[in-house]
This record gives structure tokens, sequence and C-alpha cells, in this order.
């Protein structure tokens, strides 16, 4: 079993495993599966090994995330922070799990662990909504680990990744390719994804509020597509069989045999569909 070691200079490294942790007094309550561990260092560096089927996730609150893609199984994760004295109350938790791991930006006084969850943040302090303590992510996925990128004042973008992706911001831009495929959400900014296989199950969902969606499919993918705008247009590679009525602003139609869905929405920008 490997635990997060101290002894590598700059590097914070770990070993993704099942990790039994006995839980005293009045501190948080978590699985006995996770490892909770806090770190204050200004900025942040940590490595782990991860293997395909695994899943990485980097979750921010002010700041981007930008992931590349790594040979073998060492994933990076390095966390360089802009701001000056109001990130005191900055930190980073991480959280491994038998299946992957949980990287959080933490904006609150106490620094005690359990926090950082899948999914998100708990029990953060308000503060951060005033804070202007920024942490930009650079992250390393190894090929076939599924990398999840959340965060909520900043862009998120993806380069030439060898992972299902799941990105989500609330103000910026997502920026995705890969040669899985990728679903994306973000409020105020624009949307672009190219990705290399159609072969996800059930629905995958690319939506914005303000800004357009541009996506990019394989010209053999097949699916049902649901495409919707308010403020905008709809353009389209793909032939798509249409039953009932359309517009130049909502599209609901079936690309080849059908099958997997794809939802794509937008109120105020336009919706491109195109074949790589």
């Amino acid at each position: 079993m490997g635990d997060i070691k101290h002894s590598v200079p700059k590097w914070i490294t770990g070993t993704i495993c099942l990790v039994m942790i006995s839980l005293l007094g009045a501190a948080p309550a978590w699985a006995q599966t996770e490892k909770h561990t806090v770190f204050t260092e200004y900025d942040f560096h940590w490595l782990g090994q991860l293997k395909a089927g695994q899943t990485l996730e980097v979750i921010n609150r002010n700041g981007q995330i930008e992931a590349s893609a790594v040979a073998g199984d060492e994933a990076r994760v390095e966390g360089i922070r802009r701001g000056n004295d109001d990130d005191r109350d900055l930190f980073i938790e991480v959280v491994e799990y038998s299946d992957g791991v949980t990287i959080c930006a933490v904006h609150a006084n106490d620094k005690t662990p359990g926090r950082c969850h899948r999914g998100g943040v708990s029990s953060e302090s308000n503060s951060w909504h005033g804070n202007r303590a920024k942490i930009n992510f650079d992250v390393q996925v190894p090929p076939g680990v599924r990398f999840n990128a959340l965060t909520t004042n900043g862009n998120v973008l993806g380069r030439n990744l060898a992972s299902v992706v799941e990105a989500a911001t609330t103000n910026g831009n997502v920026e995705v390719s890969t040669s899985q495929w990728a679903s994306a959400t973000t409020t105020n900014g624009g949307i672009r994804l190219s990705m290399g296989s159609a072969k996800w199950n059930g629905e995958l969902q690319v939506k914005s509020t303000n800004g357009s969606v541009d996506v990019t499919l394989p010209a053999s993918a097949e699916f049902k597509l649901d495409a919707v705008t308010t403020n905008g247009g709809i353009h389209t590679d793909f032939p798509i069989t249409v039953q009932g009525s359309f517009s130049s602003k909502e599209l609901s139609g079936t690309v080849g045999g059908g099958g997997r869905e794809l939802k794509v929405a937008t109120t105020n920008g336009t919706i491109k569909l195109m074949k790589s």
C-alpha cells in the first residue's frame, strides 16, 4: 500500500490503493476506504499511479484547470497560486479512493480534512465568494484514466487527451480534445469539443447558456440528436433523419442507426456539429 510521501523534494507522491483508516474523536465521518490529506504549501505538487478505468478528479473555485495526456500510469497535478495574502484561507485536500483520487481547492479558515469529496466541496466557508485567492491547476492524465474537471471561475482546457472527460465551469470556456468522448457544461462561456470516439452509453450532454457550442465527432458516429438554441442557429455536417417538424433553432433526429443520445443546448449562441 502506498501513502503520501514527504521525502521527495517538491513533489507529493501517492499510490492509489485501498486504504483503511481509523477515525478518532470528533473527526469528520468518511468511508474507511478513503484517505484524506490536507496540504497548505503555497504551491501544490502531487503525483501518483493511476491505471486505465480509474478516475482523476480536480475541483477548483477561482482559477482554470488545464490538462494534457502523459504516457505511462503516473498522473501529475500542479497547483500554482495567483494572488496575495488573501490566499491564507486556501488549501488543497487530496482524497484517495480504491478507484481513483479527488483533489480539491478549499477556501476555509479551518483546515480540518473532510470537506473534499467526489463531485464537490462541502461545508466551505462563505468567505471564498469575496476572496481573490486563485489557483491554476496543470494536470497530466494517463491514457484510459477518466478525467473530471470542475471549476467556478476559470476555463477548463484539455488537449490531446486519451480519456473520457467530464468538464464543467460557471464563468469560463470549455475546450477539450480527446480520443474518447467528453461532456461539458458552462454558464458564461463557449464550448469546443473534439471527440475521437462516439461509443458512450446512454446520454451525453453539452450545454452552455451564454456562448456558442462546437462539437466535432467521427464521421462514422451514430446517435440520436437533440439540439436547441434560443438566440442563434444550428449547423450540422451530419445527415439527420427527422420525424415531424424542425426549425433553425431546434433540431431532433437520428444520425445513422441512432442508439446513444447527444443533447446539445445553449441560450445565446450558435450550435455546430462537425465531422472530424
